[in-house]
């Protein structure tokens, strides 16, 4: 089946992993067109997490001599500019231009050198957008992790870097880990360090950010052995299974955890009663296994009509993470319902 072409940027999503990284210097082999746009997006996003300092992108600046003669030798000189500064890791990404004049930008970075030089295809025109940018790049990334000595942690895998609420997503799924007595290893790959990305190998479980993540969550078990869960906690009876799930996974005993989650979830309800036997309305539809499916196991919690008249209430794609996300989201639903 073909890849749908209406979710954004190949590049851009490889970029939204790449520049997560620490010390690494992303080289976009392409027009100076390709970079900006991106470069804009991505330093408008930093900004908004408080990450002050920009994305460290530079592009080759292709233009109609290296059309017409390729660009290879532009690509080179680049590179060498790149790795003057001393980076961590070196990531190449080939743009649309690039892949259709046909230079061999996996040859070049394949040269040995002290300093890891990886190439990512990122040609969208040839069949992909924003979502196979980003597993290409984990999964050349992945590529630095060994299969290591496996101890009682987690690694957290394909976090979307560009949502809204990323940072609040991961203390959730951390807090809740935490109560189970679960570190995490590592983050694969949101405000990282090759390190971090290197010692992969240690965990004994993956947790996926959601099932899109399935092909690399599979990838990586077959390099190295680690299994993986689906997904990140949603919903009420979401994060318990959750909980459920990784207890499992590792063999550990999670009752005591889980009945504490249980009571946090039954204070919450308390907290926003006011909300009950309200007619509301989603301002944001998506199809009934989605999130969609989310916000009708918080209307039957609270007893809520779904009416096409009631107050307008959100139902965010992605939906909020753990327990406590769904408790910023009912505070959204008090004030849309004037509870």
């Amino acid at each position: 089946m073909p890849t749908p072409r209406d979710d954004g940027c190949t590049l851009t999503g490889a970029l939204s992993v790449t520049t997560e990284i620490r010390d690494c210097a992303t080289i976009i082999h392409g027009p100076a067109g390709c970079a900006h746009h991106n470069f804009s997006l991505l330093h408008a996003l930093h900004a908004a997490r408080d990450r002050v300092a920009p994305p460290a992108l530079i592009s080759t600046d292709m233009s109609e001599k290296e059309v017409i003669f390729g660009g290879e030798p532009l690509l080179e000189e680049t590179l060498l500019q790149a790795l003057s500064h001393h980076p961590e890791i070196v990531c190449v990404l080939s743009t649309c231009v690039a892949a259709t004049i046909g230079d061999d930008v996996e040859a070049i970075c394949h040269v040995p050198r002290t300093t890891p030089v990886l190439h990512i295809p990122t040609g969208g025109f040839l069949g992909g957008g924003f979502l196979s940018g980003h597993m290409e790049a984990l999964r050349a990334l992945s590529r630095l992790a060994a299969n290591g000595e496996k101890a009682l942690s987690v690694n957290l895998i394909g976090e979307k870097t560009l949502e809204y609420e990323v940072s609040e997503h991961f203390r959730e799924v951390s807090r809740i880990l935490q109560s189970m007595g679960v570190p995490v290893n590592a983050r694969f790959v949101c405000a990282t360090s090759v390190p971090e990305i290197r010692r992969l190998g240690n965990a004994s479980l993956n947790i996926l950010r959601d099932p899109s993540m399935v092909p690399l969550g599979r990838s990586l078990e077959d390099d190295l052995g680690i299994p993986f869960i689906e997904s990140f906690p949603l919903g009420i009876e979401g994060t318990l299974r959750f909980m459920e799930e990784v207890g499992e996974a590792l063999s550990i005993e999670t009752s005591h955890a889980i009945a504490n989650e249980e009571a946090l979830q039954h204070e919450m309800v308390r907290t926003f009663s006011s909300l009950k036997g309200k007619r509301v309305r989603f301002s944001t539809q998506y199809p009934a296994d989605g999130s969609s499916r989310l916000g009708y196991e918080l209307a039957d919690l609270f007893d809520l009509e779904v009416h096409e008249e009631g107050n307008p209430v959100p139902v965010p794609d992605p939906f909020p993470v753990g327990t406590n996300g769904i408790r910023r989201l009912l505070h959204r639903w008090k004030r849309g319902c004037h509870a």
